[in-house]
C-alpha cells in the first residue's frame, strides 16, 4: 500500500494551469483599466479586453472550486464578474452613443475654462437628448 499523498496527475497540471490564468485575467484587466482611461476610439477595445476577462475569469472560479479555495471563487464571483461585466457595458454604451460622446470629448479637450467645460457638459446633454429621440424618431 502506498501512502504517499501526492496529489494526482488532474490536480498538479490544475495547479500550474491556475497561476497562468490569473497572470492573463489581471493583464486582461489591467488593458481593460488602462483602455478605458484612453481617448474614444481606443476606449472601445476595453470591451474586448473585458470580454477576455470575462472568458479567463470563469475557468479561475471553476477552479478555485475544484481547489477547495473558497475564498477565491467568492471574491472572482461577487467582484470579477460584475467588474467586467461593468467594462463591456461601459464599452457597449460608448458604442452606441458615439457620436455624441465623441463631441463631448472633443469640446471638453478644446475647453480652457472651467464655464467651457460646463457649457461642453450642457450641449452634450443637449446632443445626446436629440440623438436618442432621432432614433426612435420622436
Amino acid at each position: 500500500m502506498n501512502s504517499d499523498s501526492s496529489p494526482g496527475p488532474k490536480q498538479d497540471q490544475a495547479s500550474r494551469r491556475r497561476p497562468r490564468l490569473v497572470g492573463g485575467l489581471t493583464l486582461a484587466m489591467l488593458a481593460s483599466w488602462l483602455l478605458m482611461l484612453s481617448p474614444l476610439p481606443y476606449s472601445l477595445l476595453s470591451g474586448i479586453t473585458g470580454l477576455v476577462a470575462l472568458g479567463l475569469l470563469i475557468p479561475v472560479i471553476v477552479l478555485s472550486i475544484r481547489e477547495r479555495r473558497y475564498s477565491v471563487a467568492v471574491i472572482g464571483a461577487l467582484l470579477g464578474v460584475p467588474a467586467t461585466l461593468l467594462i463591456i457595458a461601459g464599452a457597449t454604451l460608448s458604442i452606441l452613443f458615439y457620436g455624441p460622446m465623441a463631441e463631448l470629448e472633443e469640446c471638453r479637450s478644446t475647453a480652457i475654462t472651467e464655464q467651457a467645460r460646463i457649457q461642453c457638459d450642457d450641449a452634450a446633454q443637449g446632443s445626446m437628448a436629440q440623438w436618442i429621440s432621432g432614433l426612435f424618431g420622436g
